[in-house]
This record gives C-alpha cells, sequence and structure tokens, in this order.
C-alpha cells in the first residue's frame, strides 16, 4: 500500500520473503531481501523466551523493561537504522 501510494518501498519490504528465507537456512538470501530480518527475528526469540521465563516465574520483567523511557539517544539511532535500511530497499529498486 505504501509503496502504491508514494512509489518507494516501505522499510518493511521484503520482510516477509526475508523471513521465508530466514527460515529455510537461507541466510545470505534473507539479507538481500530486508536487512532488518535477521535482527527483527533474534529480538523477537528473545522476547518470546523471556515472556515464557516470566510467565513461568510468574514475574513481569519483559513488560517492566518494554514501558521503561530508552531516552533520545536510542530513539535517534533506532531511527537511523530504519532510515538506513529504508535507503538500501529504494537503491536496490533502482
Amino acid at each position: 500500500m505504501f509503496k502504491l501510494i508514494t512509489g518507494f518501498p516501505c522499510p518493511g519490504c521484503g520482510m516477509g520473503r526475508a523471513s521465508l528465507e530466514l527460515i529455510k537456512g537461507n541466510y545470505i538470501s534473507s539479507w538481500h531481501y530486508n536487512i532488518l530480518c535477521i535482527p527483527f527475528t533474534i529480538a523477537v526469540l528473545i522476547s518470546l523466551i523471556w515472556l515464557i521465563v516470566d510467565l513461568i516465574k510468574r514475574k513481569e520483567t519483559f513488560f517492566t523493561f518494554i514501558k521503561k523511557d530508552f531516552g533520545l539517544k536510542y530513539k535517534i539511532v533506532l531511527f537511523g537504522l530504519i532510515l538506513i535500511d529504508w535507503t538500501v530497499n529504494i537503491v536496490r529498486q533502482i
């Protein structure tokens, strides 16, 4: 939808294909579809494990961590990574 409206690929374009390639073990192919897929998948797996451990221990450390304000410096770094990913997606389509 984003690409239809703007003509540019969204930062998440190729994430589905990249995830499928990652599941198949094709790491390089996954990286080529979307460079954020591998770190995103690692973050999701860590979050799931953390949530399961919290459920077993009956704690809420994950939600406490998520609600924490990380500050402007970390937000700028995250935004910068997404902007780099978006730029790479746009350049690949030219």
